[in-house]
């Protein structure tokens, strides 16, 4: 009765998987850009990802929100703008770091640094200033004194010199008063 006849082909059955998940983007690794020990680059670089320079650049670097190596055999003759700047091959210019600045033992830098923090490792040369000056933050103004309170510190007495009535000396006796 429940017997498969031989000569019957099978009813094909309706496909009721569930359709795989669509693959999701693997996570994005940060970017960075090489310049590989090669390169000679004269110039302005600007970017979003972080640099890594190992070759020979002339001009000016500017990375947004990222930071900036010189590998060992980095040559950099510019100015370097980014959060974070790390040497450890040759720069000739001023470095910008908004967040921090690090010459490795193998640096050699000449020029000034710019950054909230700064590192110099033993053995890193260094020529030129430091400017460690925090983003300056608004300041709030001075609270104003509630009416009606009066100043708790009792005014101290005129020092000599200070708001003190200068009197003139008595008359001579011998003088006439010339202003009558």
């Amino acid at each position: 009765m429940w017997k498969k006849k031989e000569n019957e082909l099978p009813t094909p059955e309706p496909d009721h998987r569930p359709e795989p998940p669509a693959p999701r983007p693997a996570p994005r690794r940060a970017e960075r850009a090489i310049i590989g020990p090669t390169l000679k680059i004269s110039g302005e670089i600007s970017g979003e990802e972080e640099l890594i320079v190992q070759g020979q650049v002339d001009g000016k670097i500017t990375v947004k929100g990222q930071g900036v190596t010189v590998g060992k055999s980095g040559k950099v003759k510019a100015d370097i703008h980014a959060r974070n700047i790390r040497v450890e091959g040759q720069v000739r210019g001023d470095l910008f770091g908004e967040q921090e600045v690090i010459i490795e033992t193998s640096g050699d830098v000449q020029g000034n640094l710019i950054a909230p923090s700064v590192r110099l490792e033993n053995g890193s040369r260094f020529k030129g200033s430091i400017d460690m000056e925090r983003a300056k933050q608004p300041t709030p103004p001075p609270a104003a004194p509630k009416p009606g309170t009066t100043n708790p510190m009792p005014a101290s007495p005129a020092r000599p010199g200070e708001n003190q009535k200068i009197q003139s000396p008595p008359p001579d006796p011998g003088q006439r008063n010339l202003g009558s």
